[in-house]
C-alpha cells in the first residue's frame, strides 16, 4: 500500500473518530450545559467511579484496571535489572499511581455529594446497562482479531476525552463546582487522547483489509459509548442519531 493511500485511510480513520468525539461531547455538553441536582451528579459520578476502578472491558482480567496493573507491577519486580528495566517500571508506576488518582478524584466527588463510603465490591455494582455492553462489544473485537481488536479498543479508549473536557466546565452549585475540579484534573492528565490522532496505527496496520476492520470496529465501540454515555447521564437516545455520527449525517445531540 502506498504512501498516498495510507495517507487517505488515516484521514478516514480521523475524520470518523473526530464525529464520534464531537458526539460525545454534545451528549456531556447536554448534561453539563445547565446547574444539576445533587442526585444528578451521583447517578453519574458512580458509573465513573466504577469505570475508573474496573475499565468497562478494558483489560481481559476481571480485577479491573487499578487492580490488574498492581498484578503487573508485582509480577515484574523481580525481573528488573537494568537501567531500561527499571525506568520502563518506574514509568508503570507513574502510570498506576495516575490511574487511581483518577479513581480517588470522582470517588471523592460522589462522597462529598453523598456522604457515601465504597469499597471495591460496592462498587463493582454500579456498572449500567449499556456499560456492560460496551465491556462487551470490546471483547468481541479482540475476540475477532486479537491484534486488530487490541488496537481499535486501544485508539477509541477515553473518546477523546469528551467527557472530562466538557464536565471541567460545569457552573453553578457545589456539587457542579466539585465534579468541574474533579474532570479540570483528569482532563489536563488525557488531553493526549484528545489529539485522537490516527498516525500511531500507520505502521500497524499494512493493507486495506486491516484498515477496513479497525474501522468497522471503531464504529461499533463509539456508537456504543454514545449509548453509554447516554444513559450514565439519564439523556434519551436516538437510535437513528447514534447510525447517523459515523458518516456525518448526525448534528450535536439535542435531546
Amino acid at each position: 500500500m502506498d504512501a498516498q493511500r495510507t495517507a487517505e485511510l488515516t484521514s478516514e480513520l480521523n475524520t470518523t473518530a473526530e464525529r464520534f468525539w464531537a458526539a460525545e461531547a454534545s451528549i456531556a455538553r447536554a448534561f453539563f450545559s445547565r446547574p444539576r441536582r445533587a442526585d444528578e451528579h451521583a447517578r453519574w459520578l458512580r458509573v465513573q467511579v466504577f469505570k475508573e476502578m474496573y475499565g468497562s472491558g478494558l483489560f481481559p482480567g476481571s480485577g479491573g484496571i487499578i487492580m490488574e496493573m498492581i498484578e503487573g507491577l508485582r509480577e515484574r519486580l523481580d525481573g528488573v535489572r537494568t537501567v531500561a528495566d527499571r525506568a520502563e517500571f518506574e514509568r508503570d508506576v507513574r502510570v498506576l499511581r495516575e490511574e487511581f488518582t483518577h479513581y480517588r478524584l470522582f470517588a471523592d466527588a460522589l462522597e462529598e455529594i453523598t456522604g457515601e463510603s465504597m469499597d471495591r465490591a460496592s462498587i463493582k455494582g454500579w456498572q449500567p446497562a449499556q456499560d456492560m455492553r460496551l465491556a462487551q462489544v470490546r471483547r468481541a473485537c479482540r475476540e475477532r482479531d486479537a491484534r486488530l481488536g487490541g488496537l481499535a479498543v486501544g485508539f477509541t479508549e477515553g473518546g477523546g476525552s469528551s467527557l472530562f473536557s466538557e464536565g471541567r466546565k460545569a457552573k453553578g452549585g457545589p456539587a457542579d463546582e466539585r465534579a468541574a475540579q474533579a474532570c479540570e484534573v483528569v482532563y489536563q492528565d488525557e488531553r493526549e487522547h484528545a489529539e485522537h490522532g490516527a498516525s500511531g496505527l500507520v505502521a500497524d496496520l499494512a493493507t486495506e483489509a486491516e484498515w477496513a476492520s479497525v474501522l468497522g470496529m471503531l464504529g461499533e465501540v463509539c456508537e456504543q459509548r454514545l449509548r453509554m454515555r447516554a444513559e450514565m447521564f439519564g439523556l434519551p437516545l436516538d437510535e437513528a442519531w447514534v447510525k447517523g455520527v459515523a458518516s456525518g449525517a448526525s448534528g450535536p445531540y439535542a435531546g
